[in-house]
């Protein structure tokens, strides 16, 4: 989707904002895949875990371990066979990606983790006197009602739904209870992020003392690659050989850019490697220190280097030649826009000619958008008239909040020419227009420049070390004590 990225000014996510509906188009799935809570015994009296002076039952407990599993299975529903696991088995029995825990041990790490934090931010929201105001209270029950209406559309009532997601004894009453607590700790904790503010003047003293972390560089890269023999005599690397004369002839022969190309295609690549890789595949943008292997990002972000500057270092079973271009902080602004998606939907019978079929739908996408562009522009054709369409036309998420979208950056659409087009130096507010993608297609109205980038990043990085500095303190001025007996019937 155009908005498969995070905006940047949302990418610090404390643990305990967690989501708690699942997505309506999905319902069935999930109840299909649930891993239905196998303990008879009722959880409601039993204490699954003590955080300071607050007692968290067991059915408290399992729906945030459900929720970990259901949140999981929403956001990787189409590619789940990638991280092998099957939820229609015991995930106490398949192992995690790291080799050694389990599923069952992850989700647990995680849900403690958010339940905790949630539980410590919710006792200090009632301290200082927080409640839900009458708008929550009327959210949540229409949250409630909805999902009600959602799930009795595919023949379920809303507690068998809550049940199969969250496990046994979480109905519609208990459901209630734990997200009136999770909105008031959000409530709190949306305060107090707001409290965190720095001024341009913070973020370049943290720039500068942590130049390494911010800076981007940018390069030409080739690695000519050699495999170590199984029977290879102790000392003797003649091995490498081939791969480190073909990297110095590469190095010696390599004076400036176009040079580097040219001497990849001329004697390097083969002609299927030309047909299919892509251009300027060599060239590699943006990248960060940690993204790179030690030697590598020691040589490019030494203060020293130039651009023009070019080393083989061998690293990664590899000789690596490497043509520095640049290093440094990309100052530039991020833009705030607002935007209409059309989502070109097509569903292909068989026997029928789905390029066909696709390219109609992207037609039909592309004259709906023009439409909604034409009564746009007919109209007051403001932004806020643009809004009032955004809610009504758009299929992107962003509706609900009138299309608007704030401190976008670039790459943040996967779409070159929406890319290109909002960060045309020459864009002015009130701009708008339609674009095409192999999606469907997207209406454009740019309101305005906003912050760099960078330091957006950086206010992020300084809140998140202010919220892990004060919610630390609060887990360690919290006696905190899991009855594993207890967790073991809801894990295990």
């Amino acid at each position: 989707m155009a908005n498969s990225k995070k905006n940047a000014n949302s990418s610090f996510s404390p643990a305990v904002i967690i989501t708690l509906v699942v997505s309506i188009a999905i319902l069935a799935a999930v109840i299909v895949w649930s891993v239905v809570a196998k303990q008879a015994n009722s959880l409601e009296n039993k204490t699954a875990i003590e955080i300071g002076e607050t007692k968290v039952n067991g059915l408290e407990y399992q729906f945030f371990y459900k929720n970990e599993i259901s949140n999981f299975q929403n956001e990787y529903n189409s590619y789940l066979s990638i991280f092998g696991v099957d939820f229609n088995k015991d995930l106490n029995t398949q192992t995690y990606l790291d080799g050694s825990t389990t599923w069952a041990e992850y989700f647990n790490n995680a849900a403690q983790n958010a339940l905790i934090e949630n539980t410590l931010l919710y006792n200090e929201a009632m301290a200082k006197g927080y409640e839900l105001s009458s708008d929550e209270k009327t959210s949540i029950n229409n949250e409630i009602d909805s999902l009600g209406k959602a799930v009795s559309q595919l023949g379920y009532g809303v507690d068998f739904y809550l049940e199969a997601v969250f496990g046994k004894g979480i109905t519609s009453d208990v459901y209630k209870e734990i997200i009136s607590k999770n909105t008031i700790s959000n409530k709190y904790l949306n305060d107090l992020l707001a409290t965190y503010e720095y001024t341009s003047e913070d973020c370049e003293n943290y720039y500068n003392e942590n130049k390494k972390n911010i800076d981007t560089a940018t390069v030409r890269s080739y690695i000519f690659t050699y495999t170590v023999p199984e029977d290879a005599a102790e000392g003797d690397e003649s091995y490498k050989d081939e791969a480190r004369n073909s990297a110095n002839a590469m190095l010696e022969a390599v004076t400036d850019e176009a040079s580097f190309e040219a001497y990849l295609n001329s004697n390097v690549l083969t002609d299927e490697q030309k047909e299919t890789l892509t251009e300027d595949f060599s060239l590699s943008e943006g990248i960060s220190f940690s993204a790179l292997n030690e030697d590598i990002a020691n040589w490019v972000f030494d203060s020293a280097r130039v651009e023009g500057d070019k080393v083989v270092i061998e690293a990664n079973n590899a000789f690596n030649v490497i043509y520095f271009k640049s290093c440094g902080l990309d100052r530039y602004n991020t833009v705030d826009i607002r935007h209409i998606f059309v989502a070109a939907e097509h569903d292909h019978e068989e026997g029928e000619d789905e390029e066909a079929v696709v390219a109609e739908s992207l037609k039909a996408a592309n004259a709906k958008a023009n439409d909604i562009f034409n009564e746009w522009k007919s109209g007051a054709a403001t932004a806020e008239s643009f809004g009032d369409l955004a809610v009504t036309y758009s299929d992107d998420s962003s509706a609900s909040v009138n299309g608007t979208l704030t401190n976008v950056y670039k790459n943040y659409f996967t779409i070159d020419a929406v890319n290109d087009w909002i960060f045309d130096s020459s864009r002015a507010s009130g701009d708008c227009t339609v674009i095409d993608s192999e999606y469907g297609s997207h209406i454009i109205y740019f309101e305005k420049t906003a912050e760099p980038y960078w330091e957006l990043n950086v206010k992020n990085t300084l809140a998140s070390e202010a919220y892990s500095e004060y919610i630390n303190g609060l887990k360690e001025s919290a006696t905190i004590i899991v009855n594993e007996e207890v967790v073991d019937l809801i894990v295990k």
